[in-house]
């Protein structure tokens, strides 16, 4: 017997996935050794960091509301629809602290007048001597050496709740129909009765 209607965790894993495709990773190949592993690529960091990105911006009225658990539990089931990968919450939970290590890292070496980051160009410019000093303090300081942050307007939003101006993920499809990604939380976590 064939259905002519979709199940709904398939339609829901549809009209989601198109907006996590990874994007070409955006931070280089010198910058990728220090930030990612063998396991988890650019591409896993930025859907990630998207579905984080969305979960912040829905609690965005009140930033007191961005339950993190919750965001990880989404974020894990997008990058395994997404990405097909079977990571763990547990797994993602460790990720998420090294997204906050990567921001609060690249954060502190902007504050430092020493820097100075071209945010058009994405580069970093410093005396060498400073280099040595922040690498000893902070050996994942060795990321940011050449090149900022990808992804710190998103991180920023996610550890900060700082949005800029006019920024935040379309939460409309491809035929400009709503997504609602925590349906497919609990359709992913759910059995199928049909």
């Amino acid at each position: 017997m064939t259905r002519s209607n979709p199940s709904p965790r398939a339609k829901a894993v549809t009209n989601v996935c198109w907006k996590y495709v990874p994007k070409p990773a955006i931070s280089p190949p010198i910058q990728q050794k220090h930030l990612y592993i063998p396991i988890w690529t650019s591409a896993h960091d930025q859907c990630f960091i998207d579905a984080l990105w969305d979960k912040a911006m829905a609690g965005c009225s009140d930033i007191d509301s961005f339950n993190n658990i919750e965001a990880i539990k989404y974020a894990t089931t997008v990058v395994n629809l997404v990405m097909k990968e079977a990571f763990t919450v547990d797994a993602n939970c460790g990720r998420y602290i090294k997204l906050r290590e990567h921001y609060e890292t690249f954060s502190y070496l902007i504050s430092q007048p020493e820097i100075h980051w071209d945010r058009w160009e994405n580069t970093m410019h410093a005396p060498t001597e400073f280099w040595q000093l922040m690498f000893e303090r902070f050996p994942l300081a060795k990321a940011y050496k050449h090149f900022g942050e990808p992804n710190y307007t998103a991180l920023r939003a996610i550890f900060e709740g700082c949005v800029p101006h006019g920024a935040g993920p379309s939460r409309r499809g491809c035929n400009n129909e709503v997504i609602d990604v925590d349906a497919i939380v609990e359709l992913s976590s759910g059995s199928d009765d049909n």
